[in-house]
This record gives C-alpha cells, sequence and structure tokens, in this order.
C-alpha cells in the first residue's frame, strides 16, 4: 500500500489555502498515482465554506498534529471468536508473528492468544493434575480460545497519538497491544517496536513555509515538499526536498501552473476552486501582489471553468 501523502496549509486556512491543498493532493494522485490527500490545519472560513459546498467538493479532513496516531501502526488481522477452537488462533498468530485477537460477537475485544497464553493454559493443565500423557495436541488444540486467551491486555484507542501511550508499553513486558475505535469495538493489533518508532507523516505544506503557521508536532513527521508565495521561514527537514518560493500573488496560481504543465485533464469544478484561491488571495486580481502569472493562470482556468 502506498504511503499516504498529506497536503496541507496554515492553522488559520484562506480560501488560496484550502484550494491549493485540495488542486495538489489532485495533481498528486492524476499524475504519479501517489496516495495523496488535502487536510487542513484549521477551522474553515465562510468564503471557502460556501465555495466547496457550490461546487459539490467535500471539505479537506481536520488535522490537528502531525503525530502518529495508532490508527497508523494497526495491523488489522481477523478477529476469533472466544467459543472457536485454539488452532484457529495459533494460525493466525502465526501468520501475523504476533498475538491472535479474541473478539466477543458484538465486537468487543476479549484479549489475545499469544505464546505466553498459551504456555499459561498448559501450565494450568499441570495445576490441576491432569494425566498429560493422555493429552494430546489435538485435543488441546481443540479447547476454546477463550481458555488461552489474556485478558489483560492494555488497549490503545485508535485516535490516541503514539507518543502518549509509548511509556506504559516501555514499562509493560508485552510485545502486543490492541488498537480499539471510538465505540470500544476491536480495531487492530500493534507490537511494541512499532510503538516506539512509529512510520512518520509525509506532509507537503502548501501557501506557508513557517513552523509558526503550520499544524503543531511536524517534527514528527516528514516534511517532503514546500509550495508557497510568501516570505522564506521554513522549517528545517532531514533530507533534501522540493522547495518552491515564488513571487506570485496565490499559491492557486503555483498549482494551476503545475497542472497545466503536467497536461493532465482538469475537472470542472477543481478549475472553479483554484479560480476562486486566485482570485481570493489577489483580490479579484487587483493586488499589489498581482503578477501576469497569476493573471494568465486565471484566465486558462475560467476557460475552462465557464
Amino acid at each position: 500500500m502506498l504511503t499516504p501523502i498529506t497536503v496541507i496549509g496554515h492553522v488559520n486556512p484562506d480560501t488560496d489555502s484550502i484550494a491549493a491543498a485540495i488542486g495538489y493532493a489532485w495533481l498528486l494522485r492524476e499524475k504519479d498515482g501517489a496516495n495523496a490527500f488535502p487536510a487542513r490545519a484549521g477551522a474553515m472560513n465562510a468564503q471557502s465554506t460556501w465555495i466547496l459546498k457550490s461546487l459539490g467538493i467535500e471539505p479537506p479532513v481536520y488535522l490537528a498534529d502531525a503525530s502518529p496516531r495508532f490508527e497508523r501502526i494497526a495491523r488489522t488481522l481477523p478477529p476469533i471468536l472466544p467459543d472457536r477452537p485454539l488452532r484457529e488462533a495459533w494460525a493466525v498468530a502465526a501468520t501475523g508473528n504476533t498475538g491472535a485477537p479474541v473478539v466477543e460477537t458484538d465486537g468487543t475485544p476479549l484479549g489475545l492468544v499469544t505464546g505466553n497464553s498459551v504456555f499459561r493454559f498448559f501450565s494450568n493443565q499441570m495445576d490441576a493434575r491432569l494425566d498429560l500423557g493422555q493429552i494430546s495436541v489435538e485435543r488441546i488444540l481443540s479447547e476454546s480460545c477463550g481458555l488461552a486467551t489474556d485478558r489483560d491486555v492494555p488497549r490503545f484507542q485508535m485516535k490516541m497519538r503514539v507518543r502518549d501511550g509509548r511509556s506504559r508499553v516501555v514499562r509493560d513486558e508485552r510485545n502486543d497491544f490492541l488498537i480499539i475505535d471510538e465505540e470500544g469495538k476491536y480495531f487492530g493489533i500493534c507490537r511494541s517496536p512499532d510503538v516506539l518508532n512509529p512510520p512518520r507523516m509525509q506532509i507537503v505544506l502548501v501557501d506557508h513555509n513557517e513552523s509558526a503557521q503550520a499544524l503543531s508536532s511536524l517534527d514528527e513527521a516528514d516534511l517532503i515538499e514546500v509550495i508557497d508565495h510568501h516570505r522564506l521561514g521554513n522549517s528545517p527537514t532531514r533530507v533534501p526536498i522540493p522547495f518552491t518560493i515564488d513571487p506570485v500573488g496565490s499559491t492557486s496560481t503555483l498549482i494551476a501552473e503545475r497542472i497545466r504543465a503536467a497536461d493532465t485533464p482538469l475537472p470542472e469544478k477543481m478549475a472553479g476552486l483554484l479560480l476562486a484561491g486566485i482570485l481570493s488571495d489577489t483580490l479579484v486580481l487587483k493586488s499589489p501582489t498581482t503578477t501576469a502569472r497569476d493573471r494568465s493562470a486565471a484566465g486558462w482556468l475560467g476557460d475552462t471553468f465557464f
């Protein structure tokens, strides 16, 4: 599965910031086949809300910060009902090299079948003074999963920041943990190495390049590109990245130019959105920051939209 790429503007998004994020995410998907999606770092203003509603475009998802969530490291192993034979859980555990999730019929997680929990199950058989010589492996594996389930496995909510659960994982002598959704239902499992070193979000910043204007916890993500038309005040990056700062009146102009250069057929509603971004940031092409490039991009978008 392709790594998600988040295209996002500044914390007080205006129409240009919203349009640029949506437009560039669209271009990355269409031209490069990237798993890109637009996001916003704050509430949309009335103008942006009206434009998106008029064009029939979904608003970008709200992203509070760039800190990885537990849903990003979830392994969605198939759940096993507690009354199913232990061999089914053993097969799941062997395939994923993890514990096997045991879940009630309503989706509530009961726990995990792990190597340690199965060992404790065998130990209980010995404590019961059963004649283990008369008990075959087949019989043991026919027992219900619920009998060999570790029910004390910590649970982490899928939207919880990984860093907020890291101290508990470090303290707990376990390898596997449960991840639940907002209703407490099974979502997946995670392993301690994933918690200690989670995958970093891939971020593209548009319409800004300063840390003070960016979503929080940007240092926990990988900044992979910047497209902007403001002054230079960029965040540090771990590796060299494409970095575009052009003296035009709108970031939507820069996105429109890239789409035009790629010769990618542009849907009318996308043309209308980018046109709105240009007109908004340049005060209908009357702002002192307006350039010939803004007028050219607006004309091309207008021909596509109208």
